[in-house]
């Protein structure tokens, strides 16, 4: 009984570590920020710290 037991938690394991090499393996780099020469929208702000404190600013 104790060596199924602990073939089955082996089984499982592996197929863990293998599930989690594939998705690492299938995952694609992030992509952060525009591209270059990107254009940039205008986006809106609200400051908590220094001379602009408790403003909302628009950064362009």
């Amino acid at each position: 009984m104790r060596w199924r037991a602990s073939h089955a938690w082996g089984l499982a394991v592996l197929t863990v570590s293998a599930l989690g090499a594939a998705a690492v393996l299938s995952a694609q780099a992030p992509e952060s920020g525009p591209k270059l020469g990107e254009i940039v929208t205008p986006f809106d702000v609200y400051d908590v710290t220094g001379p602009n404190q408790g403003n909302e600013l628009c950064y362009v």
